[in-house]
Formats: structure tokens, C-alpha cells, sequence
């Protein structure tokens, strides 16, 4: 018999879906799985890049204060840093 606590059963996992944006390939967004991303019209398209991925905690707390995290990811690819708001495209 498990004599596990309700406190000591672990919580939900919750899984992340990641977009590009099709106008600037850099600019990435990170939302819970299966939710639209925000600034539909004002990045462009987006395009699924990876589907339920998990995220550091400091991601996560900013997607639960915001609903999303943008980032830009650097030319090398070897990091990136973290966009309040999307530039306006020029088409």
C-alpha cells in the first residue's frame, strides 16, 4: 500500500509548444501546448517548430505572468535573449 501524501504526489506536468515566426526566422514564442501564440497579426505567421517541450522554471513563471515568451535567438544559434515586445515586420 503507498502511504504517499496528497503534498508528496507530484503536480501536472506541463508541456510547452514553440513557433517561429515565418517574417523573421529568429524570433521565437513559447506558449502551454495547443494554444494559439498572441501577435497573430503583428509578427507575421508562425510555424509549429517544436510540439510538448519542457521549460526551465524562469520560462514557465513568465509564461504564467504574460501567457507567452518571446525570445530572439542569436545568428551563431548559441543563445538568445528574451523580447518584450516584437518589433513591427517591414514588409
Amino acid at each position: 500500500m503507498d502511504n504517499l501524501s496528497q503534498d508528496d504526489e507530484p503536480g501536472p506536468i506541463t508541456v510547452f509548444d514553440n513557433y517561429r515566426s515565418l517574417i523573421d526566422p529568429s524570433i521565437l514564442i513559447f506558449v502551454k501546448k495547443d494554444i494559439v501564440p498572441p501577435f497573430r497579426f503583428k509578427a507575421g505567421v508562425w510555424e509549429l517548430a517544436q510540439s510538448s517541450i519542457e521549460l526551465g522554471p524562469a520560462m514557465k513563471a513568465r509564461i504564467a505572468e504574460r501567457g507567452y515568451f518571446v525570445c530572439r535567438v542569436k545568428d551563431d544559434g548559441t543563445s538568445w535573449y528574451e523580447l518584450i515586445d516584437l518589433p513591427i515586420p517591414r514588409y
